[in-house]
C-alpha cells in the first residue's frame, strides 16, 4: 500500500453529491391501461462520497449492490438519474459531446472482464494508438514511442504490440486493459474488480502492478472488489455499499478492526482466513437481499438486521461521523 494522503491538505479530486441511478423496468400497454405506477431498478441511491488526490479508496459489498453501476455512472457511461459529479471542482454530471471528451482523459476505467473489454480484431498497438488518436495526446511521430513506454510500464514488451488479445492469457489481457487506461495520463483510475476473473497467482501480480503504478504516477484509485482480503491490504479508506447506498466509510484499518454497521460486521467476518485450523465461520445473515426494484422503507438493511427496532423500519439513517473520518448510516451503531 502506498502512503495515505494528508486528508487535511489533499485536494478532493472527485466529489459525488446525492448521486442516483435508476433503470426503468418495462412498462407495457396493459400497465398503462391499469394506471400502474412505473417501476425502477434502484441501483444507486443518493450516494455522497469524496475521493482525495493520491488515495486508494476501496468500494465493497455483495454482488448486485450497485458497485459497478456507481463506477459506470461516475465515469459517465451511464447518465445519472439525479445528483452531481464534480471532477476537480467541475460539474461533469450532464455534459455531452466535445465537453465530455475533453474530460475523459482525466478519468479512466479498468473493466472486470479482460476477455470482453478488448476488441479481438484490433492489435495491441491499434488499441493503444486509438486512445492516443481520439484524445490527441501526442503527435503522430511520437505515438510509437509512447506505446512502447506504456507497454513497458505495464510489464509488457514492445514485441507484444502487433499481437491480438486472443493470443494472450487473462493476466496479460488485463495488463493491456491497464495500459489502455494509462495511455491518456489519467488522474483518476476506476478499477472495477480488475482481478476477479483471474487465477490467484496472477491476481497478486496485477495488484502489485497497480500499486507500483499508483505510487509512480500519483494516481487516485477507486478500487471496487468483493475480495475483502485484497481491499484490506491495498486501500487507504473503504466504503461499504448495500442496496445502492453507502452504509459505512472510514480508514481501512479502522473499518476492518471496529466495524460500526451491522452489515459491515457480518461482511468482514465472511472474509476467509488463512488458518486451516479455524473452521468457525461467523457470517450468516438472515434472509436474502431485497430486490433493488422493491427497496424496503426505512433502513434498507432492517429486514436482515438482528438489531432492528421500530425506527429502523420507518426512518432512513443518515451517514453520520461517529469518530474522526469514520461514518456510519445506522440508528444503533456498534
Amino acid at each position: 500500500m502506498s502512503i495515505a494522503p494528508d486528508y487535511a491538505a489533499a485536494e478532493k479530486i472527485l466529489e459525488l453529491r446525492n448521486l442516483t441511478k435508476w433503470f426503468p423496468l418495462k412498462y407495457g400497454v396493459t400497465d398503462y391501461a391499469a394506471h400502474k405506477p412505473k417501476q425502477y431498478i434502484k441501483a444507486v441511491n443518493h450516494v455522497n462520497l469524496d475521493i482525495y488526490q493520491g488515495e486508494n479508496l476501496g468500494l465493497v459489498g455483495e454482488s448486485g449492490c450497485g458497485k459497478s453501476t456507481l463506477a459506470r455512472t461516475i465515469i459517465r457511461l451511464y447518465e445519472p438519474t439525479e445528483g452531481t459529479i464534480f471532477l476537480r471542482g467541475k460539474d461533469i454530471s450532464h455534459i455531452k459531446g466535445k465537453a465530455l471528451r475533453q474530460e475523459r482523459p482525466s478519468m479512466q476505467m479498468i473493466f472486470q472482464d479482460p476477455y470482453s473489454s478488448l476488441n479481438p480484431r484490433m492489435s495491441v498497438y491499434e488499441i493503444l494508438d486509438e486512445m492516443l488518436q481520439v484524445h490527441r495526446m501526442v503527435p503522430k511521430n511520437r505515438r510509437e514511442a509512447r506505446i512502447a513506454e506504456i507497454l513497458e510500464m505495464c510489464g509488457l514488451g514492445i514485441e507484444t504490440a502487433e499481437r491480438f488479445p486472443g493470443e494472450f492469457s487473462g493476466g496479460q489481457r488485463q495488463r493491456i486493459g491497464i495500459a489502455r487506461a494509462l495511455a491518456v495520463n489519467p488522474r483518476v483510475l476506476i478499477a472495477d474488480e480488475p482481478v476477479s476473473a483471474l487465477d490467484v497467482s496472477i491476481q497478486a501480480q496485477i495488484i502489485n502492478q497497480l500499486g507500483m503504478l499508483q505510487e509512480t504516477l500519483g494516481l487516485t484509485v477507486l478500487f471496487i472488489s468483493h475480495d475483502l482480503r485484497v481491499v484490506e491490504h491495498i486501500t487507504h479508506r473503504v466504503a461499504v455499499m448495500y442496496l445502492g447506498s453507502i452504509v459505512e466509510l472510514g480508514p481501512t484499518p479502522e473499518v476492518f478492526a471496529h466495524p460500526r454497521h451491522p452489515y459491515t460486521k457480518v461482511l468482514t467476518k465472511a472474509a476467509p482466513v488463512l488458518d486451516p485450523t479455524n473452521r468457525v465461520r461467523e457470517y450468516a445473515i438472515d434472509g436474502e437481499p431485497p430486490s433493488p426494484s422493491h427497496i424496503p422503507e426505512g433502513c434498507f438493511f432492517h429486514p436482515r438486521c438482528t438489531l432492528c427496532k421500530d425506527i429502523c423500519k420507518t426512518a432512513v439513517p443518515e451517514l453520520r461521523e461517529l469518530a474522526p473520518g469514520c461514518f456510519t448510516a445506522c440508528h444503533f451503531p456498534l
